[in-house]
Order: C-alpha cells, then sequence, then structure tokens
C-alpha cells in the first residue's frame, strides 16, 4: 500500500552530520573503476574521504621500471617495463578531479559538505603499483593508511579494496614489522583490527589469503563480490540488456545513460558500450570502440548501455540513504546484506537470495532491489553538477519512523508505527512500508496495514521470545528523478 504525504516545508537534514563513515579508496583504475570513481565523487558530500590511492591488481599492474620480469605460477610476463594493462598514476588527478573541479561550485549549492577539488586533489596517493600482489615495500599510500590506522579518531577505518588488497596490506604488515614482539603489541593489534574494515570488490590478488586472514584474523573482511551481478561488467550473452530488475531495466539502457548521466565536464568521462572512450595503456579496453568490441571477451551491447561500475559494490554501504550501516552488514540497503562466512578469519559475504514482494526467492536481489533507486539518484546528483540554482533540481527526502529504532512487543499484540517525511523542494512524498524479512529472526510474514498519512499497524505473530521483525519505511519524491530514502524499526518479540 501507498500514501501520498504533502510536503513539509522545513529542508531536509543529514541523519548523520558530523558522522560520516571514514574511508580509504583503493583502485587499479581500470575502466570499470573509472566508472565508478565519477559515481563516487557526486556521494563525496556522504562520506568522509580519507585517502584516493593507486593499487595493482592480477589485471593491472604498472611494472618497477626497471626492466624487472615478473613471474606467476603458469604466467611470465615480458613488456619492456613489466608493466600489464596499467593505465597510468595521473588519470585521477589530471582528469577526474580537474572535472570535478569544474563543477564543485555547482555541487557545493545543492550540499556545502561537498570537499573541495584541493582537499580531495591532496588525499591522491601512490600506493603499491609496481606488481600484482607487491607488498614488500612502503609507499606513500601504505603509509597514508598505516597512520590513519594508529590515529586517535574513534571511527572505523573502511579500507575500500577496488583493486588488490595489497597496499593495505602493506599498511597493516608495516605495523606489525613495528610493534611484533613489544609489549604494545597486543594492545595494538587489537585496536588496529577492530579499527579496520575491508570492504573488497572481490579478492583481486593473493595477499587477503597468504597474509590479512592468517596474521589479522579479526579485521572485518567484507567480499562484495556478488555484488558485480547488479553493477558489474554487462556483457551480450545472447539475451540484450537484460541487468537490473524488469521494472528498472530502463536505468541501464543506452537511450536513458546517455541523457542522464554522460553530460557535462564530470559526466562525459563516465564509461558506457561503444562511446569512443578507453583508458590509456590497456589493450583490453576496447569496450568503446564499435570495431574492436565485438572480439573482446564481454561482447557488445547497444550503444551507451550499462557497461561496468564494479565497484560500486565497495562504497554502496557507505551511503547515507536513512538505513545504511555498516557497522553491521547483516543489516541491508543499497550494498546489499551480509552473512558472516567465518569467525576466523572475520569475512562476510553477500547473501545469495532474498525474498520479493511475491516471496519468491530471488538470486542477487540483496542489490538488485535497490538498483533503481541508486539509478535515480546519480542521475539527480549529475544534474546538480550543472545546476547552478538549488530550487533547479531535485534532492531527496528524508524518512523518519517516529519513535525509537527497536520496539519491544508481546506475540498477538499490535504495534501502531508512524512515519514522516520531509521534502527540501517541496515534492510529494510517496511512503510505503514492508517487512524486511531477512533482516529479522522471525522466519515469517507479518500482516502491515497501512492507515494513510503515515501510519501503520503491524500485527505481532505468535514469535518465540527473542525474534526480531524488521519493518522498513521507504519514501520517494514524485521529482524528474524520483529520489528515495528510508527507515527502519526492529520489532523484538518478548
Amino acid at each position: 500500500m501507498t500514501t501520498a504525504l504533502p510536503a513539509a516545508a522545513k529542508p531536509a537534514e543529514s541523519s548523520w552530520e558530523g558522522n560520516r563513515p571514514r574511508t580509504v579508496v583503493t583502485t587499479d583504475m581500470e575502466s570499470d573503476d573509472y566508472a565508478s570513481l565519477i559515481r563516487y565523487l557526486l556521494y563525496t558530500n556522504d562520506v568522509d574521504t580519507q585517502g584516493i590511492v593507486y593499487s595493482s591488481s592480477k589485471y593491472h599492474w604498472s611494472g618497477d621500471g626497471q626492466g624487472t620480469l615478473f613471474f606467476l605460477p603458469g604466467r611470465e610476463y615480458t613488456t619492456p617495463q613489466a608493466s600489464w594493462r596499467w593505465t597510468g598514476s595521473r588519470t585521477i588527478q589530471d582528469q577526474a578531479l580537474r572535472a570535478y573541479a569544474e563543477v564543485y561550485p555547482n555541487l557545493r549549492r545543492h550540499d556545502p559538505r561537498y570537499p573541495t577539488p584541493h582537499a580531495l586533489l591532496s588525499k591522491v596517493k601512490i600506493g603499491n603499483i609496481d606488481f600484482e600482489g607487491e607488498m614488500a615495500k612502503d609507499t606513500e599510500g601504505s603509509d597514508l593508511i598505516r597512520n590513519l590506522l594508529l590515529d586517535h579518531d574513534p571511527r572505523p577505518l573502511y579500507l575500500q579494496a577496488w583493486g588488490g588488497t595489497n597496499t593495505i596490506a602493506r599498511a597493516l604488515k608495516s605495523i606489525e614489522d613495528r610493534f611484533a614482539g613489544t609489549k604494545q603489541w597486543p594492545r595494538v593489534k587489537a585496536a588496529v583490527s577492530a579499527k579496520a574494515v575491508i570492504l573488497a570488490s572481490g579478492f583481486q590478488d593473493e595477499t587477503y589469503a597468504k597474509y590479512i586472514a592468517p596474521v589479522w584474523p579479526s579485521v572485518r573482511v567484507q567480499n562484495m563480490e556478488a555484488g558485480y551481478a547488479t553493477w558489474g561488467f554487462n556483457c551480450e550473452w545472447g539475451q540484450g540488456n537484460i541487468r537490473g530488475l524488469p521494472a528498472d531495466r530502463v536505468y541501464f539502457s543506452g537511450e536513458w545513460i546517455k541523457q542522464n548521466i554522460q553530460i557535462g565536464p564530470l559526466g562525459s568521462l563516465y564509461r558506457s558500450w561503444l562511446d569512443g572512450q578507453s583508458m590509456p595503456g590497456d589493450p583490453l579496453d576496447i569496450f568503446g570502440d564499435s570495431e574492436r568490441a565485438p572480439s573482446g571477451w564481454c561482447k557488445p551491447l547497444a550503444p551507451y548501455d550499462f557497461l561496468s561500475e564494479g565497484d560500486n559494490v565497495a562504497f554502496n554501504p557507505l551511503l547515507d540513504t536513512g538505513i545504511q550501516a555498516p557497522e553491521n552488514p547483516a543489516l541491508g540497503g543499497w550494498g546489499g546484506r551480509a552473512t558472516q562466512t567465518t569467525t576466523s578469519p572475520n569475512l562476510w559475504t553477500l547473501a545469495r537470495t532474498e525474498k520479493d514482494d511475491t516471496g519468491a526467492d530471488v538470486e542477487n536481489y540483496t542489490t538488485l532491489r535497490w538498483a533503481g533507486a541508486a539509478q535515480n539518484d546519480f542521475a539527480a546528483r549529475m544534474r546538480w553538477t550543472l545546476t547552478p540554482d538549488y530550487r533547479d533540481a531535485n534532492h531527496p527526502p528524508t524518512v523518519k519512523i517516529v519513535g525509537s529504532g527497536t520496539v519491544r512487543a508481546r506475540p498477538g499484540s499490535v504495534v501502531t508505527l508512524t512515519g514522516l517525511a520531509r521534502d527540501p523542494d517541496h515534492d510529494r512524498v510517496t511512503l510505503r512500508w514492508w517487512q524486511y524479512q531477512e533482516e529479522g529472526t522471525y522466519p515469517g510474514i507479518v500482516t502491515i496495514t497501512d492507515h494513510g498519512q503515515g501510519r501503520a499497524s503491524v500485527t505481532i505473530p505468535d514469535a518465540e521470545p527473542g525474534q526480531t521483525i524488521s519493518i522498513i519505511l521507504q519514501g520517494t519524491d514524485d521529482g524528474e528523478f524520483p529520489l528515495t530514502r528510508y527507515d527502519r524499526v526492529l520489532i523484538q518479540v518478548f
């Protein structure tokens, strides 16, 4: 059920102003990293970016500049500088941040929390890039991460691995080298293990398996690779462009992307199918070339169709949507819902299936269910880059369930909930209540009665004491790009 509420006059407020998640991006900067970076820059108002660090992976490395040959089991690389598909160490500074600087005055009018171009530029560092899995030496990038892990900021440090985890591993190794064998080591290791959270876009080298997992088993690591089903490479396997749920597929079409994403100084750098662009230094990046693309490993779709933003999986859990909970990966949101795979090492992976509105189990639904909202949000923010007047663009509403985030109730009782929506553009906001079945421990479906005007009641079933029921309030405005935010209440049965 839905109910349309009139917009309140008061502007929306961030639910976590002054407490944004602290994060470092590490990236091997291939084509899908670049597309993800364009999106990420539009969300730097939501996060506290402490570093953007070049790193290597099994797909990309720079070589050491000495003509050293590099060997891996079953593979031998003999290029003159022993590099492999390396796209350089200036793309972020010379292209992405230069375009960000052009649009920054407009972005700041829509949210003054956007960091200055100079602030972001100062955080770009070169990490461990010489070879796949190289973590033998300290670098500017690993030093940055090491120092952040050892500083006095109490917030978690979310370490995004868009490529390999080797620069992160080097930072941890330098801490081990400094403190192992000292009286401080148990305390330091415990503190760093509690502070570091690795959000990995898959494991793109062996440093997690060979170093991080055995030496730092208490560090929480989330393997987000399953999110590629929503955000990874979109190839033609004879079915056409079927990315996203059926209702959301328009947002992955070339017509929509060309019109709404690849616009302006920043958006024009975004990558899509057959758009004429390529990453320098990468001979396998033929996705933009209409003549060469059909010979590649990933067969082309129509011009400007969604190509790949595989590394969105690493930062979507951090974005401010109202139900984001990066400290608790068992709760869902735009980044998906994860389950703990092993306790030692502390490894989490995305849930394989979740139930849709019909009760059917849908593979990869934990990320697919949010894709339409995320795409509309991306388009609205890209429009901010071209819109100097706040009144001429759309901005997300704030959605709030009145009262505590946790409610206690007995079996057979009825819980009454009240929701509020505020929209800074005075748009109408449509509210919908739904049960996020997998977030709760009660295995069944509860009855939610929508009374309109933001009021709903939940009939508590014959549940066992201690079981929980998660109820989501979702609000979507009626702007040009409908924007959606959420709130959550957890009902605890006693």
